[in-house]
């Protein structure tokens, strides 16, 4: 599944923020818009962003129309989320899918939101950012790695490397895996199984990440993966940041153990600076990758990549 670069976006451009999960930490959100203002953007709000409902900033229309409202200004060539949790996935069934591929731009957020991002490179063809989300990575402070990650995948310029802890070449795949990089939080992906929005994996790269996970959830999920299909044609897998839950020290180290348990077929990276965690670099999903064993190494050609005009 490979999908077009949305237009580029720079500093001095208008950035919608966005509601689509859980309540909004006003603390956070006025450090986190604080820092969008110091990367040079200028920063419209969705409507909803201080509503509460139960678990959700606002209810579920609230949340749509902030999103819609955003999604409609040509001016605005980028929404960022302001956090997960949980709420985006009960939206997806009335998502207008035409109505936000009016305006092609670029959706930067992850957790809660992997599914909304893969359709959005499933439905409007784009490249969608996992990336850092302003009342929780903003609001921390991005480091110097974050904001060049972020800043070049917006615009679309350069190469991407990002340098694991370690990997494993498996099977008939050897060292070297390519394919359209999909993917993103485990326990989402595994969430949308048997639903009309689980991602095809098939010829991918699977990119992963999770946290607060205890080592057997993440065996479960890795196997509701598996006998799905859905890890039957991968061509291999890139692992972002995993912290358990009350897990003993050094537990870490068994989750590439278990995902080579299965997916024995294709070279498997761990331990790139992606995920609930800092550092939280930006991945472009849909872009074709490469993962190099030999040198533990995630590549992307952002520059030179198609572009939607």
């Amino acid at each position: 599944m490979l999908a077009e670069l949305p237009p580029p976006v720079r500093p001095g451009d208008r950035i919608g923020v966005a509601a689509l999960s859980g309540t909004i930490d006003p603390e956070r959100l006025e450090r986190g818009l604080a820092e969008v203002e110091a990367l040079g953007f200028e920063p419209v709000l969705a409507d909803n962003l201080a509503h509460r409902a139960g678990l959700f900033a606002g209810n579920d229309s609230e949340r749509l129309e902030g999103l819609f409202r955003l999604a409609d200004d040509p001016t605005i060539p980028a929404i960022f989320f302001a956090r997960g949790g949980h709420g985006a996935l009960r939206l997806l069934p009335a998502i207008d899918w035409d109505r936000l591929a009016r305006v092609p731009r670029a959706y930067v957020g992850y957790s809660d939101l992997t599914p909304f991002l893969l359709q959005v490179v499933e439905r409007l063809g784009l490249v969608a950012f996992h990336g850092p989300m302003v009342a929780a990575d903003f609001a921390r402070g991005l480091d110097a790695g974050e904001r060049q990650s972020l800043l070049a995948a917006l615009a679309g310029e350069g190469t991407l490397v990002l340098e694991g802890a370690g990997a494993t070449a498996a099977g008939e795949r050897g060292e070297v895996a390519e394919g359209p990089l999909l993917g993103g939080c485990l326990s989402l992906l595994a969430s949308t199984l048997g639903t009309p929005f689980a991602t095809d994996l098939d010829g991918s790269l699977l990119f992963w990440e999770d946290v607060g996970e205890p080592l057997y959830r993440i065996d479960r999920l890795l196997t509701h993966l598996r006998l799905s299909g859905s890890l039957r044609a991968i061509r291999g897998v890139v692992i972002g940041r995993v912290r358990g839950a009350d897990e003993p020290e050094g537990a870490a180290s068994d989750v590439p153990r278990l995902m080579e348990e299965h997916a024995p077929h294709v070279p498997v990276l761990w331990g790139v600076p992606v995920g609930h965690e800092a550092p939280n670099w930006t991945l472009p999903l849909g872009l074709p990758a490469r993962v190099e064993a030999d040198t533990a190494r995630l590549i992307v050609e952002v520059g030179g990549a198609a572009r939607r005009e």
